[in-house]
This record gives structure tokens, C-alpha cells and sequence, in this order.
């Protein structure tokens, strides 16, 4: 069986994700909009997705599409309707109507024997709604309304799925992209005639529905910004779980909890897509082949996101294993963890356990030779990975410790605590030895821009200009930055300007102090 599905992410790195994909096995893959990608595989697929892809925030599955009637060889159900909904859905009822006639209930809702799945369901807006879908909470409610009418009308006992918005078997998510489809603006001889200085358009809405794979939240939560995980690539002993006990500084929830966070954090997905895009993957690749070594510098950490990223990266974890190992029982109650048992192996006509069972255990043991190999030494180095950071902000620096601790990464990333500016990595006047080496090192850095930290912005520009300049020659060099102005202090040659984000690919001269813009790639985020 062959389903369509969509990936959506950080819009930063549309492309990483259909990288991702691709390497998974996916075909016919596509860009969608600034943050989806749409590819088509089989159910397994689906699973090697939620569990591997680093840069994900949602996957879903297409079940139902009112511009593409021949999606499920048309609406043949038992329900029918009068509507051509390929022109357009313009209220609730004709999505009530449209959900009635397009979904197969018994297949959606049948656990496989004679009962029910719980269900839930989100709305998300890709464009301007018609006035009657406008309201999220309206529009999901009678898409609920339509399926739970559909189960009533077949079964004599009047059962009816029970809705359960925390881990739903079927969590659906409904897409309304508007379109007008009349009126027009007047001409300037129009309006001086007519008292309306412009006619309102007409909107209508094309829907798609998609069933989630993975449990509400979203991917990009790893769930290491909390403490006391256990690993079972670690220790080798241990299986793979969450303690489920014990205090921490970041809260007690999973991966969707109140955790505490740095106020200036990068989300993981982005961080994932960022070292991709760098090279860092093909990095810890040719270091596996000639085991010459992979290194990677942060001057300014923050709380670690970017270094704990790369030290998963570097060690083949699967972003899926630390949502289940993270995973918390919430107040006590007993339950199944829903990142171990996700969605999609509930449902009757999508894949069993048993593959996802072994999906997990592939995924464990390499997770186990990887973080065996990357802190390993070779003939050439006493590490086949380092990963080396700094920050100079007492709090963030804590924040940033227990997330290395909570990854289980703490033998292969070493922190620092202070400036930047003062960190010797044996530079080019210095007679210590150098942890850097030349081909095989990336500095990457997210410094303040202004946005959420304030604090002597101009000073950490200029440190991290010393710092690049004395420590990371003959090395490539990126930079994230949401100022303009900012980088101007690293007195590079001009680039492009006119967007809020400049991601600077640099490359260090080994015979000179300066640096040139190798590449510059602009995205517009905040």
C-alpha cells in the first residue's frame, strides 16, 4: 500500500527535510509551500519517519482531499451527497458533508475488533478561510461531528468514538487553504461612480485531512531539555525507557511539558537542519571511513542545542528513541507511554507493532556502536568526535549542562564557562596544541541578535570576531544572524541584505587574518 504523506518543518530548511526523506527511501518528493514537504511511500516508511527524521515537526498522512476526488478512487462510500466539492467548500455544512461522503468511517475509527478509536482534531489554516471556517475550534468540531454522526448511523447500539486530547488513536488535523472565487476591485471611473469602493470577494476553502502518525506535538521536542533519562545505548544494559521518577530543573513532562528553556533557544529541528546544511553529517561520515576525526565548535552555546544536535547526529541517535526515554507519567496515572506505542500502529489498516518493535531495536543498536565509536580513539585521534562549546552566561551554561547530561552525550561534548574571546584552542600564536583540525572542523554559532537577548550585543559580535579570527583558521565557519547591521562587525565583504535572517557560510584564509563570504543563504524567520 502506497500513502501520501506530508512533512512539515522549520521553513529555514525545506530542503533538509526532503534530503531526509529521500535517504529514508521516499518517493515523488516535493516542496510544499515555505515549511511542508509532500512524498509518497509505503506505511513503513511512516514509522522509519517519525523515528529518524531530524528536522520533522509534523507527518501525516493524507486521507481525504476535496480538490482530489480520485484520492480514495472517489467518494463511493455508502454516504453520498449532491456537492461537487472540487469547486469549492464554503461553510460548515458543506464540510460536514464533505467529511461524511469522503471518509470510510469504518476503516478510520475500527480498532480491528469491534470497538472504537479515540480520536481528536486540530485545524491549521494555510490561507484566508471562508467567514464560516474561520474558527478553528468550530471547523474541528464539525469535522468531529460529521465522523461521530457516521459511526452512530452504523451501529445499532448507538456507539460513539470518545474524544481524548491527549493521546488520541486517531489524532486528525484538518488543512483549509481559501481561495477566491469572485468579485473583483473596481476601476478608478467605477468607484467614482458607484458608492462601494471595492466589491468583497468571495472566499471558499479547498480541505484536506490528514491523520497524525506520531502523538500530539510536535517532532522537533527531542525531550533531553529534562534530566534523569535512561539510555539504553549508555550503559548497555538498560532498556530503553524513561525513569519516570526524580526531580529536575526543567519539569517533569515529556517532550510537550513546561520545560525550562533559554529564553534565546533554538528549537532542535532547526539545529538539526543548520548542521546538515553545514556538512556535518558528510563530516562524521569521512571520519568513519579514514577515522581522521570530526570536530565541532560553538563558542557561544547557549543552552547547547546546537552541540547536543551534532553529538546525535555524530553518534546515529534517533531523534524517536529520546521521546520515548523522556517520556513522564502525569500525575501519577498509569499509562502507555505514546511515543513508544505511537498512533499509527493502532490502526487496522495502517502497519502492527511488530514492525515498529523492530524498527526500535535496529534503531537501539545503532545508537549503541555509534556512541561507542564517536568517543573512541583511531591512529590519528584520541576521539573519533569532539564536540567543544562555550558560553559565558552562568544560567544558560547550567541550562546547557543538563541538557548534555539529559542526551547522554557528556563523554564526547566538553563546556566551557566564559567569554569567548578568552578561549584558547591553541590558535595560530599559541604554542598549546590544537584540538582543531584543519578539513575537518566546523565552527557554527548562534549569537544574540537583539531580539530576545539584549545584553552587550556589540561586545559578543566582537568577541566572536577575535575568537573566528585567531582560532578557526583554515576551517569553515557558520553563523547564524537575525541583524544585519550585527554582522557588519565581523568585517566581511557585504552581503545580500533585505531579509531578517542571514545564515553565513564562511571559509578562514589559512595565510590571512581575514575572512570572505564563501555563500549566503537568506531566509526570512525570526
Amino acid at each position: 500500500m502506497i500513502s501520501h504523506f506530508i512533512q512539515s518543518s522549520h521553513f529555514h530548511v525545506t530542503f533538509v527535510p526532503a534530503s531526509e526523506l529521500k535517504g529514508l527511501g521516499a518517493a515523488h518528493v516535493e516542496t510544499q509551500g515555505k515549511s511542508g514537504v509532500r512524498f509518497e511511500g509505503t506505511p513503513q516508511l511512516g514509522l522509519k519517519s517519525i523515528l529518524w527524521c531530524r528536522t520533522a515537526h509534523k507527518i501525516m498522512e493524507l486521507i481525504a482531499s476535496s480538490s482530489d476526488p480520485n484520492l480514495d478512487d472517489g467518494f463511493d462510500f455508502d454516504y453520498q451527497s449532491q456537492i461537487d466539492f472540487s469547486l469549492g467548500i464554503r461553510d460548515r455544512e458543506d464540510l460536514y458533508q464533505f467529511t461524511r461522503s469522503a471518509v470510510h468511517t469504518p476503516t478510520l475509527l475500527g480498532d480491528g475488533s469491534g470497538g472504537l478509536l479515540t480520536l481528536s482534531v486540530g485545524t491549521i489554516f494555510a490561507s484566508k478561510a471562508p467567514k464560516e471556517l474561520c474558527h478553528g475550534h468550530f471547523t474541528a468540531l464539525t469535522v468531529k461531528n460529521a465522523l461521530v454522526d457516521a459511526v452512530r448511523d452504523l451501529r445499532e447500539e448507538g456507539d460513539r468514538p470518545n474524544v481524548d486530547v491527549e493521546d488520541a488513536d486517531l489524532p486528525l488535523v484538518v488543512v483549509i487553504r481559501g481561495r477566491s472565487v469572485g468579485g473583483r476591485r473596481m476601476g478608478r471611473r467605477e468607484r467614482e461612480e458607484s458608492e462601494h469602493i471595492e466589491v468583497e470577494e468571495e472566499f471558499v476553502a479547498d480541505v484536506d485531512l490528514y491523520r497524525c502518525l506520531h502523538s500530539a506535538g510536535s517532532l522537533h521536542r527531542r525531550g533531553y531539555r529534562q534530566a534523569n533519562l535512561d539510555f539504553g545505548w549508555e550503559e548497555g544494559e538498560q532498556e530503553l525507557r524513561g525513569k519516570g521518577k526524580g526531580d529536575d530543573i526543567h519539569g517533569t513532562g515529556g517532550p510537550n511539558s513546561n520545560a525550562l528553556i533559554h529564553r534565546a533557544a533554538m528549537k532542535e529541528s532547526l539545529a538539526a537542519g543548520l548542521l546538515i546544511e553545514a556538512g556535518f553529517d558528510k563530516l562524521v561520515n569521512a571520519a568513519r571511513g579514514d577515522g581522521k576525526g570530526a570536530v565541532l565548535v560553538d563558542c557561544m552555546t547557549g543552552s547547547g542545542t546546537l552541540a547536543i544536535e551534532a553529538s546525535l547526529i555524530a553518534c546515529d541517535v534517533a531523534p524517536g528513541l529520546l521521546r520515548i526515554a523522556s517520556w513522564r507519567e502525569k500525575g501519577g496515572k498509569q499509562s502507555r507511554n505514546p511515543h513508544r506505542v505511537p498512533p499509527c500502529v493502532r490502526w487496522k489498516d495502517f502497519t502492527d507493532v511488530a514492525t515498529w518493535d523492530d524498527l526500535l531495536a535496529k534503531a537501539t543498536l545503532r545508537a549503541k556502536s555509534g556512541m561507542q565509536w564517536a568517543r573512541s580513539p583511531s591512529e590519528f585521534v584520541q576521539k573519533n568526535v569532539s564536540i567543544l562549546c562555550n558560553e559565558r552566561d552562568p544560567r544558560a551554561t547550567g541550562l546547557a549542562q543538563t541538557s548534555i547530561r539529559g542526551a547522554g552525550v557528556s563523554s564526547i561534548v566538553s563546556l566551557r564557562k566564559g567569554d569567548c574571546i578568552d578561549w584558547n584552542l591553541g590558535g595560530r600564536d599559541s604554542t598549546n596544541s590544537r584540538p582543531i583540525i584543519e578539513g575537518r572542523t566546523i565552527f557554527v554559532c548562534n549569537p544574540p541578535w537583539g531580539l530576545r537577548l539584549t545584553e552587550d550585543i556589540d561586545q559578543s559580535w566582537v568577541s566572536l570576531r577575535e575568537f573566528l579570527r585567531r582560532e578557526a583558521y583554515g576551517c569553515e565557519a557558520w553563523v547564524l544572524s537575525g541583524n544585519k547591521d550585527l554582522t557588519k562587525i565581523l568585517r566581511m565583504k557585504k552581503s545580500r541584505s533585505g531579509t531578517s535572517v542571514l545564515i553565513l557560510y564562511l571559509e578562514l584564509m589559512r595565510a590571512q587574518t581575514q575572512y570572505r563570504t564563501i555563500k549566503s543563504c537568506h531566509s526570512n524567520c525570526r
